[in-house]
């Protein structure tokens, strides 16, 4: 069975059709499947119709929406204002399938902004079935940013000495897996700073996406690694942005990662990332940065 299915969803605000085109696997992979799309049919028909008793059902109790602005709230603080996700015009849906956690990503149009924005919504398989754990938006960029954002900080010539996160952080993993995914996370930051492009390739899957916070079309492996190159041709050190906060969930062979960095220049990002295990080792399948906007009170 193929670990990354995408199938195409189109959602309607209008009237909720959804359609999902399957790849061949085992039936009770297809059963899931159907599970975890009709879960989110539901969420967006919750939020739809202002339902907050049916969300509730379907939101995980760790349940946090990021806005586009990088505003998160908790579940408890979303449900009173279930209506505020509403959405409509969804395209370029797919959704990505990593085992215990499923994720549904694409662009829609936000009717209250007037603006469209990049989402994710990743479910996580408990055992009473399948449950949002995130919901997060980034901008979406009408127009290609002149420099890509989300991969650290020009050192600038000066000597860097990357304690968080390359060798601690402020985060104390609850078990075996939440370890190991926090070491190999650490492993990817030390292998940006040294422009390691051979240490770098072999943590990441080979259909890896990542959605950058400048609201650019989302970057795969190959992009990432001719980002590296040209760094290491160029002598150009990106320091690795510290982090703030981080949890790690652990189901199986799946893991999500919710944190939050803050560069040396720039705005503190919140970032949702998805790792997989396979044949003993973990590889990051996925990420997407939301950069926080500071409150209007500190801007000039």
């Amino acid at each position: 069975m193929n670990r990354f299915r995408a199938h195409a969803l189109a959602a309607a605000m209008a009237c909720f059709v959804l359609f999902a085109i399957l790849a061949i696997a085992a039936p009770a992979a297809v059963a899931e499947n159907q599970a975890v799309l009709q879960s989110d049919h539901d969420l967006l028909e919750a939020i739809a119709k202002a339902d907050q008793r049916a969300a509730e059902a379907l939101l995980d109790a760790e349940f946090t929406r990021t806005d586009r602005a990088g505003k998160t709230f908790s579940r408890q603080e979303t449900l009173p204002n279930i209506a505020a996700l509403a959405s409509e015009n969804e395209e370029q849906v797919v959704v990505r399938d990593y085992r215990q956690v499923v994720l549904v990503t694409g662009i829609h149009r936000l009717p209250a902004q007037n603006v469209r924005a990049r989402f994710v919504r990743a479910w996580v398989q408990r055992p009473a079935g399948w449950r949002a754990l995130a919901f997060q938006e980034t901008i979406f960029a009408e127009k290609l940013p002149e420099h890509r954002l989300g991969f650290g900080s020009p050192s600038g010539g000066a000597p860097v000495d990357c304690e968080n996160p390359c060798k601690s952080v402020p985060y104390a993993p609850a078990g075996k897996s939440e370890q190991e995914v926090v070491a190999m996370w650490q492993g990817v930051e030390r292998s940006v700073l040294a422009n390691d492009v051979d240490a770098w390739i072999p943590m990441f899957t080979d259909d890896f996406i990542f959605v950058t916070p400048d609201g650019a079309p989302p970057m795969g492996k190959s992009d990432r690694i001719a980002m590296i190159k040209d760094l290491k041709r160029t002598s150009t050190t990106l320091i690795p942005p510290q982090v703030v906060s981080m949890q790690v969930w652990s189901f199986g062979d799946s893991a999500v990662m919710r944190s939050e960095h803050k560069p040396l220049k720039g705005r503190v990002l919140h970032v949702t990332r998805v790792f997989v295990k396979t044949s003993g080792h973990w590889q990051i399948a996925f990420g997407q940065q939301t950069a926080i906007e500071p409150p209007a009170s500190a801007t000039p």
